[in-house]
């Protein structure tokens, strides 16, 4: 249609947790922070190199875990 532009909703992926989000900052991914039931959650769109960050850092904890 004409004059409509047609924005494709994007997926969004909550963290709670304040390090992994700045450590996915540290990455280059932006995220935006709510106030969520009086705590702070970080928002970022679920892209396929935002999930491959984020599980290739939940593995490299799972793994420094380990060594303990």
């Amino acid at each position: 249609m004409r004059g409509i532009d047609f924005v494709e909703k994007q997926q969004m992926y909550v963290v709670k947790n304040k390090y992994l989000a700045e450590s996915l900052s540290f990455l280059g991914f932006r995220y935006y922070k709510y106030q969520q039931e009086d705590k702070t959650v970080y928002q970022f769109i679920s892209t396929t190199n935002f999930n491959i960050a984020l599980s290739e850092l939940i593995k490299l904890k799972k793994k420094l875990n380990d060594m303990d």
